[in-house]
């Protein structure tokens, strides 16, 4: 079911004392990134602090949201000329497209954003140098009142990143880390909306969005903890404000940015007709007799945006398809790069079973595997269409090859 704009819509809204949510969703697109599919929307989270010297502006939104977002800038703080700073925490367009029309209107604000970003600010948007404003780690502005914290927090998940910490009220500003897919129709914060809605769609944005820097958000949650930092709100990018549930999201991040092997065996498998799916439905059923739960995933028809989320904590990895043109079904092979891009194999186990009548392309997938992280477990099988007796026997040594490995984990908890 996709959204109404109309019911996207979502006027201003104070989070805080002099600190307001300005930001917009996005209904209009289908896929974010122009990869991963939103089919109930998004959120751009943008915020301004008010302080008696003067006023900041957290973050923007997407292109096409500009005029939007600028009206409720301007609802809040009145006259735009009060705006001393517009905070640039990820150089994104989602972020920062609508940046240089506000910098047209607030002739007094300055950007500040971390070194790294004053870099690379000139490939994305045009903004005269002079009105840029390099912060080091740690560094503070003071809006009068309202004193403003950034800690840098590279990778997570470019290289110029950055947190902004409001210290008076202690309120998280985190950009894209602790974000979510989902539009907020219903309510602004984690205590008004169907939070395990969101939580999954965490789980989903992280698989597609962040797991490749996990070890970086292991980094930015340890840092955090080492400054003592008070977090009141936190105040992601996309997705809820968190005020109540402020540990749930921050533990939930911190799950899946540890590697875990459970007691599952995830089967992406691909059929063109029929006898390749003939033979998943018997490994299933031979992997469930022996105690090991099973996720069966027809590539053909699941999104890699969710098989990417569904098989993030699976033990092993079995791959099942026939070949196509000489090489692996395409939409087995769109999951296995995703996986490569992602580096999703993360010392995890991984099998290949390939059916072909006249070229194998077993050889080719274990590359690919290999290469995302995987260990690729012998034998590797090729079996033709109609399989032989022996095919069968090789096939379910391999099942229970996969079984006894993954019985060794522990079983993980949904």
């Amino acid at each position: 079911m996709y959204l109404s704009t109309r019911a996207c819509y979502r006027e201003p809204a104070q989070i805080a004392d002099g600190v307001f949510w300005v930001g917009a969703n996005d209904c209009v697109k289908d896929l974010f990134e122009s990869l991963w599919p939103i089919p109930y929307g998004v959120s751009y989270n943008a915020y301004v602090v008010v302080g008696s010297d003067g006023v900041a502006v957290i973050d923007g939104v997407d292109e096409h949201l500009t005029f939007e977002y600028l009206e409720k800038v301007r609802e809040v703080v009145g006259d735009l000329d009060r705006v001393r700073y517009v905070v640039l925490n990820h150089l994104e367009p989602d972020h920062h497209a609508s940046t240089p029309k506000l910098l047209n209107l607030a002739r007094n604000a300055e950007v500040v954003l971390t070194p790294t970003a004053a870099r690379l600010i000139g490939t994305l948007y045009r903004i005269p140098g002079g009105r840029l404003v390099e912060v080091r780690d740690g560094e503070r502005l003071d809006l009068g009142g309202r004193r403003l914290r950034f800690i840098h927090t590279p990778w997570l998940h470019w290289p110029e990143t950055m947190m902004t910490y409001l210290e008076e009220l202690g309120i998280l500003f985190s950009c894209d880390a602790f974000g979510s897919y989902g539009a907020l129709t219903e309510g602004l914060f984690d205590d008004e909306v169907n939070l395990e809605f969101y939580l999954e769609e965490a789980r989903r944005y992280f698989s597609n969005i962040v797991l490749k820097y996990s070890r970086n958000v292991l980094e930015a949650l340890s840092k955090i903890e080492r400054l003592g930092l008070r977090i009141s709100v936190l105040a992601p990018s996309h997705g809820p404000i968190y005020r109540r549930y402020v540990d749930r999201i921050l533990a939930l991040y911190r799950d899946l940015s540890i590697p875990k092997r459970c007691v599952e065996v995830s089967v992406i498998y691909g059929s063109m007709y029929g006898r390749t799916e003939n033979l998943v439905e018997q490994v299933a059923r031979r992997f469930r007799e022996r105690g090991v739960d099973v996720k069966v995933v027809d590539a053909a028809r699941v999104h890699p945006s969710y098989t990417l989320s569904e098989v993030s904590n699976s033990g092993a990895l079995l791959f099942i398809f026939p070949t196509y043109d000489a090489s692996v079904f395409p939409p087995v092979k769109e999951v296995m790069n995703y996986l490569q891009v992602k580096q999703a194999g993360r010392g995890r186990i991984a099998a290949v079973v390939n059916t072909y009548s006249w070229g194998a392309s077993a050889k080719e997938a274990v590359e690919i595997l290999t290469k995302a992280g995987f260990q690729v477990v012998e034998p590797v099988i090729q079996l033709r269409p109609l399989p032989t007796e022996e095919d069968l026997r090789k096939l379910e040594e391999l099942v229970d090859a996969l079984a006894r490995e993954v019985l060794k984990y522990e079983k993980c908890s949904e």
